[in-house]
């Protein structure tokens, strides 16, 4: 029997999740933006072809073991249909001019109307668990590849391992390997034990401001915005903050402005994805992923203060061991038919408003048939219950927030801007506290 490799315990309960929503979409998704000529799409399918022949596994489709009870894992299958797995999204003429959220080579909202027309279907597992949809601008002088993974085999993680298995330029991408024994650890009994403490952070009442209480459409609109991650590390240094607390102060200040609702008057719970990965669990594809609950400083007025606040927020979690690593030992003691509704009750939304999530980013360079792939935007999945999602994540040295909201919030399209003008404020806080002789790199960004 041809190898088959096993569902870890966070794959097993997001299958069993999806299982129970079988038209939820669960997945991973983003946006590639290239620069020249789009290839044809049969260039791009052999383009793919050679690749697949290179990293058999991501030709993996999802099999059910034999046995007493149903268990499943992935086995490589090399009879792919590639005109399925790569497809074309059909031009729709040359569109008229919109609000300034293409990109460049496209015009009006087409970059926009084409994530969200495409990104929120179910991604199957009967085949390999991944596609690439291909758009062409009108005028052929750019073009985009929306990529879309199901969430039951990949993570951010895994995302990129697979977005440079496709497109890495050079040497091979890391190679993928199989599950490595776990690291002698210790006091593992201290990691669980604060991570029951964390997790009982999750019973506290949700706060809400007016934006969240809009009727829910169940129709998801898309938004980004574009800068360096050597900026955002800049501007956290010298407060000892990490590019994520940086995301996150932006989001709590663009949270503030958000949908016309006046000054927060209150801090705001968010649900914030953390990697659970060990080092030999950096090349698999799979999920190591878990939530912690953090409380965004929406309410204080200074961007520098919200800055420190989450900073020291932050900090408090990783007090008692790493975080993460008490959150995946205790999700796996748990029995195995209670990870599903612990999954769905952390998505739900009843003890979060959002969900937030910083992934990093693909190495680079990418590129696509010799047309260089420039940008690697995040492409949030709404789950049910959820409003509102913000991602981090890029490629190289640029990275870009990207957000899902529902169509009902008002202003759901305005978040990726807001947080984009928050980094400016920032960025000028954390000069006038330097006294004006910061070095900073970067640039101030586009937007989607």
């Amino acid at each position: 029997m041809d190898r088959i490799r096993p569902l870890n315990a966070f794959d097993t309960a997001l299958l069993d999740y999806q299982l129970l929503h079988a038209d939820v979409p669960i997945n991973v998704n983003c946006l590639l933006v290239g620069t020249g000529p789009a290839p044809g799409i049969e260039a791009l399918r052999a383009w793919v072809s050679e690749r697949l022949l290179r990293f058999p596994l991501l030709t993996e489709r999802l099999v059910c073991l034999p046995g007493r009870r149903a268990r499943y894992g992935w086995r490589a299958d090399p009879d792919v249909d590639l005109g399925h797995l790569v497809r074309e999204h059909p031009p729709a003429g040359v569109p008229s001019g919109g609000d300034g959220a293409g990109e460049p080579g496209f015009a009006g909202t087409e970059l926009r109307d084409f994530v969200e027309r495409r990104s929120g279907a179910v991604v199957p597992v009967a085949g390999p668990p991944w596609q690439l949809w291909l758009l062409r601008s009108a005028d052929d002088t750019a073009f985009a590849l929306l990529y879309r993974a199901s969430h039951i085999q990949q993570d951010g993680t895994a995302k990129n391992l697979v977005l440079s298995a496709l497109f890495g330029v050079g040497s091979d991408p890391t190679a993928f390997v199989p599950p490595q024994r776990r690291e002698p650890g210790r006091a593992r009994s201290r990691e669980v034990g604060a991570a029951v403490a964390r997790s009982l952070q999750w019973l506290a009442p949700t706060t809400r401001s007016a934006s969240f209480t809009a009727p829910w459409l169940g129709r998801t609109t898309h938004s980004w915005a574009t800068t360096s991650l050597a900026r955002l590390r800049a501007i956290g240094a010298p407060v000892g903050g990490t590019v994520n607390d940086v995301f996150l102060a932006g989001l709590a200040g663009a949270l503030r402005r958000w949908g016309g609702t006046g000054q927060a008057t209150e801090g705001l719970p968010v649900a914030m994805a953390v990697s659970t990965r060990q080092p030999g669990e950096r090349a698999m594809l799979a999920n190591f992923v878990a939530g912690a609950r953090i409380i965004l400083p929406c309410a204080e007025p200074l961007p520098l203060d919200r800055l420190l606040a989450v900073r020291d927020r932050t900090d408090r979690l990783k007090q008692g061991g790493t975080l993460g690593v008490g959150e995946r030992l205790l999700f796996e003691l748990l029995p195995a038919r209670i990870r599903p509704r612990l999954f769905g009750a952390g998505l739900s939304g009843r003890s979060s408003a959002l969900s937030v999530s910083n992934q990093a980013g693909a190495p680079g360079p990418l590129a696509v048939a010799g047309q260089p792939i420039t940008a690697a935007v995040p492409i949030p999945t709404l789950f049910p219950g959820q409003r509102l999602a913000c991602h981090l994540s890029g490629l190289g040295d640029t990275v870009s927030v990207g957000t899902a909201a529902d169509a009902g919030l008002p202003g759901s399209r305005d978040l990726a801007g807001l947080w984009e003008a928050e980094v400016n404020l920032l960025e000028e806080a954390v000069r006038a506290l330097l006294g004006g002789n910061g070095q900073w790199g970067g640039r101030r960004g586009r937007r989607g």
